[in-house]
């Protein structure tokens, strides 16, 4: 979107569905790439400046150390600055977090509160990069810059599919030894050695078994568990086994959170405020209870 600058731009798509209230290892990321944004709004840039300024990249690596080191409360401190920029332009705000709707939460009384980016602006930036990227020919900066932002913090799983996540290796590798600027940008790193550590766990993981859950998330780019799978408990909806799947989607905007259904192949998503979920059938013991409910896990196409 024209009108946002780098950092509000990534951090509307990389709040959404965040917890506004708590940390957790993909929010931290998030702050981490914000941090980031910032940096490379204040060194300024363009390709131009890439070329011409031979201390650019020394620049962004010095700054780069403390955006690794990142403290907490400054991690707050710029959240709640861009977020409140966003909220301003109606295009973020703080709704219901999907785990709400999980057996645990859904009857304790317990809020959960998550942001939530508005689904245009959010496709915008979105579908802006897709189209950009997968396609041949160049990238403007602004696009390079976000995606490696977004690579860095985890967020590429959401926004491409295994197949799609393919072509956009080839295209960075090849657009990365093109255009030697943007080349010297996705060298640098800033994802956390816990974040490297928790993709070479998945990755042994994969060889292992196949994990439903992990379907589409291909590993060749840094993965971070940004999204929740939660199980809705049947009985919660009061109904029969016919409209059990329309009683989950009742159950769901009674809970604040936009659904809609669509069509992916020959399988039938739900598309939950900006992403994607599968839903099934299946039972949770608690003890010796058995309880019959519907899993909604992340649908990584």
């Amino acid at each position: 979107m024209k009108d946002l600058i780098l950092s509000q731009q990534y951090a509307l798509v990389g709040l959404d569905g965040q917890d506004s209230r708590h940390g957790s290892p993909a929010k931290r990321a998030v702050c981490r790439a914000m941090a980031a944004a910032r940096l490379l709004e204040t060194i300024g840039g363009g390709k131009k400046a890439v070329c011409e300024n031979g201390s650019w990249a020394k620049q962004l690596e010095e700054g780069l150390k403390s955006v690794r080191n990142q403290k907490k409360e400054d991690a707050k401190r710029l959240e709640t600055e861009i977020a409140c920029q966003l909220s301003q332009k109606g295009l973020l705000e703080e709704g219901p977090d999907l785990l709400g709707c999980d057996i645990t939460y859904a009857t304790s009384g317990v809020e959960l509160f998550a942001w939530r980016a508005d689904s245009d602006a959010y496709s915008g930036i979105v579908e802006g990069i897709r189209a950009e990227i997968l396609e041949d020919g160049p990238v403007t900066w602004e696009t390079a810059c976000l995606l490696w932002l977004f690579r860095e913090s985890g967020c590429l799983h959401d926004m491409f599919s295994t197949r799609e996540q393919s072509r956009l290796a080839e295209r960075m590798v090849e657009l990365g030894s093109r255009e030697s600027e943007i080349g010297v940008l996705w060298q640098m790193e800033f994802h956390s050695g816990l974040e490297r550590a928790m993709a070479g766990f998945l990755k042994r993981k994969e060889n292992f078994f196949r994990n439903p859950y992990l379907e589409g998330v291909a590993l060749m780019f840094p993965f971070l568990d940004r999204r929740k799978a939660i199980f809705i408990d049947f009985v919660v909806l009061g109904t029969d086994v016919g409209n059990r799947r329309l009683a989950v989607l009742a159950f769901l905007s009674e809970k604040g959170h936009f659904v809609q259904e669509v069509k992916n192949g020959e399988e039938t998503l739900l598309k939950i405020d900006n992403e994607y979920y599968r839903i099934f059938p299946g039972v949770r013991r608690y003890g010796k209870i058995p309880i019959q409910g519907a899993n909604l896990v992340p649908a990584y196409q």
